[in-house]
């Protein structure tokens, strides 16, 4: 008999147990270390604002007349500590410090909620973003963005490609506009600050449906993804507009975190938008990227229940399908861990949970779409303006903090590009009971993982490569996987 090592594998809540062939099984290397915390991140942030890359510094940018809008992420990391450092608590009490100590007003300065079509947060939710005090002493210039509202809204016409570039009037309307941020990876920072987090339906839809013809790189693959590329040719919309308007840029701080808990900054900068992403790359790389060497039949990936858009709500089978085959699958640079045609298989129950509160639009998807059609495509070209744009829907995000109608279905065509890649993906500790909530999202059903592995095996062949990828339960990084040496 083979040998078998066993492993405890995440999945949902708890954790269940795996016999895995030991002469077939490959185990990447973990995370790399992390970068080192600066020595005074308060300092760092002043310096950066002081000293901004590509433009003036932040005091020879506003007067006593100016109008200053702050734009700040929506939410926070799935599980953090309270010791994590955060560029929103750290920063805004200096900058607003720093622009009254300038001569602005502090009834000139609003602070929004990059919600875009995330739901709003209540003030008690706040505190998870800002601290304990500052939801409640803001007042009304503090707020999330109403993204189907079309007065906060100003087109700025189309690209050469056809994509029309729509951003909250405060972004060009303000005398100056200023974004912190702090990407988790190499999906978030840049331009998408903006022209999503920022941004409407009417504009978000031109990059964030699936592509039948796409290549299918990995939205966390700076050199190779699309994504960004296409978000800087509608920057330029933006830029243009600010200085027909007579407005300095956007000034964008951002921030990179180290990888040890507590998280600390390892580096803040200030400045034009693309030159700071583009200098932190690097140390994004050093300390979220490991290499591998070749590809695998099967990959076996334990998931946690909880992410960013369930986040002090409920983790949904739409979400666990996203988590899978977008945030799990796509955690690689050049290549994809397991090869074109292999199986993916996902350790999570698949149960059938909702926030009626938070993601109505998630329960009708699953009820009403999905029985009728599984294919992303068809999916968006059919249902997204219907979700988009039905009443109920409008009404809970708009008063009820729900997710925008349209968001199931951006979540859902994610998976698109995963799926054509795997000729199948596997959920393996599925209950009886929630057999056809996998099937619902696109999954094959197993009760454990052994039995997953025995059917790739029974359709890769018995010699087939395995690798579990368990480090990824635990934490967000990437492997750059070379193919014969390259």
């Amino acid at each position: 008999m083979a040998q078998t090592q066993e492993f405890m594998v995440s999945c949902g809540a708890g954790k269940i147990s795996a016999k895995l062939p030991a002469d077939r099984l490959r185990l990447p290397p973990g995370p790399p270390p992390s970068a080192q915390p600066l020595p005074d991140a308060a300092a760092a942030l002043r310096e950066a604002v002081a000293n901004p890359i590509g433009m003036p510094p932040l005091e020879k940018l506003v007067s006593k007349n100016s109008k200053v809008t702050i734009g700040i992420q929506d939410g926070r990391a799935t599980n953090y500590l309270p010791d994590d450092q955060d560029l929103r608590v750290l920063g805004l009490p200096i900058l607003l410090e720093l622009l009254e100590r300038y001569g602005v007003r502090p009834e000139n300065i609003q602070i929004k909620v990059a919600n875009a079509l995330h739901r709003m947060w209540t003030r008690k939710e706040m505190v998870h973003i800002l601290g304990p005090r500052m939801p409640y002493t803001l007042g009304g210039r503090l707020s999330c963005i109403d993204a189907t509202d079309k007065d906060q809204f100003i087109s700025l016409g189309m690209t050469r490609r056809g994509m029309e570039v729509i951003v909250h009037r405060t972004v060009v309307e303000s005398d100056l506009f200023i974004f912190m941020s702090t990407p988790q990876g190499f999906f978030q920072g840049g331009w998408k600050s903006i022209l999503v987090g920022m941004g409407c339906w009417e504009s978000i839809r031109y990059h964030h449906r699936p592509w039948p013809f796409a290549s299918g790189h990995s939205v966390q693959d700076p050199k190779n993804s699309s994504f960004h590329k296409l978000l800087n040719e509608m920057g330029t919309l933006v830029d243009a507009e600010l200085s027909r308007r007579g407005h300095p840029p956007i000034m964008k701080i951002e921030g990179v975190l180290t990888t040890g808990k507590p998280q600390k900054f390892a580096a803040i900068d200030a400045g034009l938008i693309t030159p700071v992403r583009e200098m932190h790359l690097d140390m994004l790389v050093s300390e979220l990227v490991t290499d591998v060497e070749g590809q695998t039949d099967v990959l076996l990936v334990g998931m946690t229940d909880g992410d960013s858009y369930s986040r002090l709500s409920v983790f949904n089978p739409i979400h666990c399908r996203n988590k899978a085959l977008s945030a799990l699958f796509n955690a690689y640079h050049d290549n994809p861990l397991v090869r074109k045609g292999g199986v993916f298989i996902v350790a999570n129950p698949f149960e059938p949970k909702f926030s009626l509160l938070n993601h109505p639009s998630y329960y009708a998807f699953y009820n009403e779409v999905l029985p009728a059609t599984k294919d992303p495509v068809e999916v968006w070209d059919t249902y997204s303006e219907e979700y988009a744009h039905r009443p109920e829907f409008l009404h809970k995000y708009r008063t009820g903090f729900a997710f925008h109608g349209a968001h199931p279905c951006i979540l859902y065509g994610q998976g698109l590009y995963a799926l054509n890649h795997l000729s199948a993906v596997f959920a393996a500790g599925v209950a009886k009971e929630n057999e056809d909530v996998a099937r619902r999202v696109g999954f094959e059903p197993f009760p454990t993982v052994e039995a997953a592995l025995d059917e790739a095996e029974g359709r890769l062949g018995q010699g087939c490569t395995i690798t579990y990828h368990r480090d990824l339960e635990d934490r967000t990084y990437f492997t750059r996987v070379h193919l014969n040496g390259h």
